[in-house]
């Protein structure tokens, strides 16, 4: 077969930086294959991609020995604009890639300038829509979109510029299981009937496999393996289950939340939850399901006082939360956003941990203390004078669970804290939140990785069409199988 990707990168270094952030990498991708790729928390999955892309050097300025050839061009020689002609490109976080207003206009963006004419903009932009199911929204503002809706919407506007090579950033990882496994689907097959090159770094979804060709093992910048599928399976054991935490007793008389019939309606009439009774107990470590758009987001909002139940109420921690106390109830809570750029703002790893300390009354030793212990807990000892931005998405995500951590909250709602990291980087947030957990720390977890709602949280909490439908021990969801199929959470019953 015909190489169509051409790799020899004998280093690729960033200034101030010792070691090259990708080194002796050898290898060609032929024509039509679809390729895996993995690796550990920085072992430069995303920045391989940047290179195919030429995102660095050209957009991220480095320093690069070797080539990368594209379609028997030296990318070198290509302007960055003119790289669309040949490969469609997502992002690791689809809300940096969003450059519209509203959703149908970021659909027909990159169509629009291959100089098609309106009909054929017109055809592409509704035949995505139709295979994402984002139809219901294309007129909605891009920024009033949730996560898994948002890469939808930048999926959809890569794969309608048709290009002969995909490169794909964790497609799936703000993607309930359902929808991730027909999108795979999709691919597998435009890789199959289309001849379409497609590279995706994968995240946690086993689907990608049952597409891919070959899997592309990446550690500390290098290639480790590069492996057909099974032999990566046979060697690696992916699909293994994570161990189950058993969780800490739970205090049934003391409420740390309680939505009283709480509902609400965005503006345009669009509905964020119908009314929603739901407790969460002291010591709980409750897990959030439900296929994207069913409301979780939405619920969480109103918990945090960020959005205004339309009707109904929240209590938190035993109190009417009101617009006079809400700012004090927030103290006792930490909140770990869906993509932890969205909370990362400091110039150091040192600063963004020790921000809050700044409003509390500890002396210079209390407060390295607390510093090193946090930095123990994440992972990220040695790494203090390092700015966030040069971590990896997981290493960012540890940061921000240490950011939140380091206020010693009573409750920490986290919002898809796994999405865009790997089994490995996964297993490790959820081995912090379930240690804190034990520690007393009350836990409410949205996710779409079945998986981890069973293995970590003590019960679980379905929502389906804005409203709360089911609820059941994480331990007996094998008993809940059917129900989750039936409702569009699991293909097929397995995960």
């Amino acid at each position: 077969m015909k190489p169509i990707i051409q790799l020899d990168i004998n280093a690729l270094t960033f200034p101030d930086e010792p070691e090259p952030a990708l080194k002796n990498i050898k290898l060609n991708i032929n024509e039509g294959e679809f390729i895996a790729i993995t690796g550990g928390a920085a072992s430069g999955k995303s920045l391989l991609l940047h290179a195919i892309t030429t995102a660095v050097p050209k957009f991220y300025p480095c320093n690069l020995e070797g080539s990368v050839t594209v379609a028997d061009q030296d990318v070198s020689k290509i302007p960055l604009c003119q790289m669309a002609d040949y490969l469609g490109y997502m992002m690791q976080e689809p809300q940096n890639q969003m450059v519209s207003r509203r959703v149908s206009d970021e659909l027909a963006f990159g169509v629009a300038n291959l100089n098609l004419d309106q009909e054929e903009i017109a055809s592409r932009v509704n035949e995505i829509m139709d295979f994402l199911g984002i139809r219901a929204f294309s007129e909605r503002t891009t920024d009033a979109l949730s996560g898994g809706q948002a890469q939808k919407v930048v999926l959809g506007s890569v794969l309608a510029l048709k290009t002969p090579i995909l490169l794909l950033d964790q497609p799936t990882a703000e993607l309930d299981p359902k929808t991730s496994a027909e999108l795979y689907h999709y691919l597998g097959q435009l890789n199959r009937d289309k001849n379409v090159t497609t590279l995706v770094v994968m995240d946690k979804s086993g689907e990608v496999l049952k597409n891919a060709h070959r899997v592309l093992v990446m550690d500390a910048g290098t290639v480790k393996d590069f492996l057909p599928v099974a032999d990566y399976q046979k060697k690696y054991g992916a699909g293994q289950n994570n161990r189950r935490f058993e969780p800490i007793k739970v205090d049934e008389k003391t409420n740390v939340i309680k939505l009283n019939g709480a509902s609400h309606i965005y503006k345009g009439g669009i509905t964020g939850c119908h009314p929603l009774t739901f407790e969460l107990k002291k010591g709980d470590f409750a897990a959030v399901i439900g296929q994207n758009g069913s409301g979780k987001s939405t619920m969480i909002k109103i918990i945090e006082g960020l959005v205004k139940p339309g009707e109904g109420s929240v209590e938190l921690f035993g109190t009417p939360a009101t617009k006079k106390n809400i700012g004090e109830l927030r103290r006792r809570i930490g909140f770990l956003f869906q993509n932890p750029d969205d909370q990362i703002f400091c110039s150091s790893v040192r600063d963004e941990i020790s921000y809050v300390l700044k409003n509390k009354n500890l002396s210079e030793q209390q407060s390295e203390q607390k510093i090193q212990e946090t930095l123990a807990l994440i992972g990220l000892q040695g790494l203090e004078e390092i700015h966030p931005q040069r971590l990896s998405r997981g290493q960012r995500q540890l940061l921000a669970l240490g950011s939140v951590v380091i206020n010693d909250p009573e409750l920490i709602i986290a919002d898809e804290p796994t999405s865009g990291l790997n089994g490995p980087q996964s297993q490790v947030v959820m081995e912090k939140l379930a240690q804190l957990n034990r520690q007393g720390v009350t836990i409410l977890l949205v996710t779409h990785n079945l998986a981890e709602a069973r293995d970590f949280a003590n019960r679980i909490v379905v929502m389906h069409k804005h409203q709360l439908v089911m609820e059941f021990e994480a331990a007996k969801m094998d008993d809940y199988l059917n129900d989750l199929v039936r409702l569009e959470l699991l293909e097929g019953g397995d995960f």
